[in-house]
């Protein structure tokens, strides 16, 4: 799964428009509810670190393939959009990513122009961020209420992918695997 690189919101020099974040597979439970079973490499083993509801990642990836082989599927995640980029073309793959670079796409300099004017001030070292205002991390500013910001506002915050609560979502990814099994060896029995 690919995201939007600070790097390239930055406008350094030959920074790709994503950067890998994290391995997606899709999780069906016997009721037919879809999950994305997110992992990571970490001191060179794969963790889990999230299971997020619904299969985006691995149908926008199928979706974006489909669209133009070879290129790379991402999402913009401040907005929820999905892309696909394909040279010096930028695709969308859904009705969020066709309202901000229109039905039929734009060029990647087009697009690096509408990100650095959305999130260049957000990025790692800013205002935004030293003010804590980076996904809602950080203290408040003195006599202010924290601003809410969403989830996604993060994913532009560092060098790598948060991992948040590892722990505790690799269990619950064990407990999903074990419901899973469990379920399906029920079926099983009860078919004979």
């Amino acid at each position: 799964m690919y995201g939007l690189s600070p790097d390239f919101v930055r406008g350094r020099p030959a920074a790709p428009v994503a950067r890998l974040e994290f391995l997606a597979t899709k999780a069906v439970a016997a009721d037919g509810r879809t999950a994305s079973v997110w992992t990571v490499s970490q001191g060179g083993a794969w963790k889990v670190v999230n299971i997020a509801g619904g299969d985006d990642e691995t149908r926008y990836t199928a979706a974006g393939a489909a669209r133009a082989q070879g290129g790379t599927v991402f999402r913009e995640p401040q907005i929820d959009a999905w892309y696909v980029q394909r040279g010096d073309r930028i695709e969308p793959l859904d009705a969020d990513a066709r309202k901000a670079v229109g039905a039929h796409g734009t060029t990647v300099a087009a697009y690096r122009t509408r990100v650095a004017k959305a999130y260049g001030d957000k990025l790692p070292g800013s205002a935004y961020d030293r003010r804590g205002e980076a996904g809602g991390y950080g203290p408040p500013a003195a006599g202010k209420r924290p601003r809410k910001a969403p989830v996604e506002a993060a994913a532009l915050t560092g060098d790598s992918f948060p991992v948040i609560a590892a722990s505790t979502v690799a269990a619950a990814a064990a407990l999903l695997a074990l419901g899973l099994s469990a379920t399906a060896a029920l079926r099983r029995r009860l078919s004979h």
